[in-house]
């Protein structure tokens, strides 16, 4: 079972705040966070009388836990990065059915179902490098990518050097896209830096 944030939370300040009552009362300040936990964790009675104590307690100071406001849940940023979410799966998938119909390709139609594959798989890296999330979201997501094509590729050898080689070509693009930047500048020199000298 996976607790959300908030359950968690509610559970850590009820079970704190237990310990402090259990401490007051019994004048034992040896008792831990931990022997609040694991009695709560048992299966008797008195553990679900304990639950019960920590989901009253945390309830008392419910205001302290943040309720995520309506309306951050369809903000600009967010739609657009659900966007990008959206485009990224749909680009993996897209590179998936590509792989599938380069393997299902007679040999006559092998060298354009491997362009295709090699355009599918290059649109997926952008859709994967363009996603908002963390870094780790992003390799999370590319290696979701080599499983998939990998998996259905008769040819796993193949498929991964596929990917390496879209990977490359993806990476030198966009390097050639940011020094673009600079060898075309979209700001003109102004002529009084010619006069200038130190």
């Amino acid at each position: 079972m996976q607790l959300s944030i908030r359950d968690a939370s509610r559970f850590v300040i009820g079970a704190g705040l237990m310990r402090q009552k259990a401490i007051e009362a019994s004048n034992n300040p040896a008792i831990s966070f931990d022997n609040v936990a694991q009695a709560a964790l048992r299966d008797t009675p008195d553990s679900q009388k304990i639950r019960q104590t920590i989901d009253a307690l945390a309830d008392q100071e419910a205001q302290w836990l943040r309720n995520t406001p309506p309306h951050t849940l369809s903000s600009d940023r967010v739609m657009q990065s659900r966007k990008a979410e959206v485009n990224a799966f749909t680009a993996i998938h897209r590179a998936v059915v590509s792989a599938v119909s380069f393997e299902a390709a007679s040999p006559d139609e092998k060298d354009g179902e491997q362009s295709v594959l090699r355009q599918s798989l290059l649109d997926a890296l952008e859709a994967i490098d363009n996603t908002s999330g963390s870094r780790a979201d992003r390799e999370g997501l590319l290696a979701n990518l080599r499983d998939q094509v990998v998996s259905v590729s008769s040819d796993g050898d193949f498929m991964k050097g596929a990917l390496r080689d879209s990977e490359q070509a993806y990476l030198a693009a966009d390097l050639d896209k940011t020094f673009a930047r600079y060898n075309t500048p979209s700001l003109q020199r102004s002529a009084d830096l010619d006069d200038y000298s130190l």
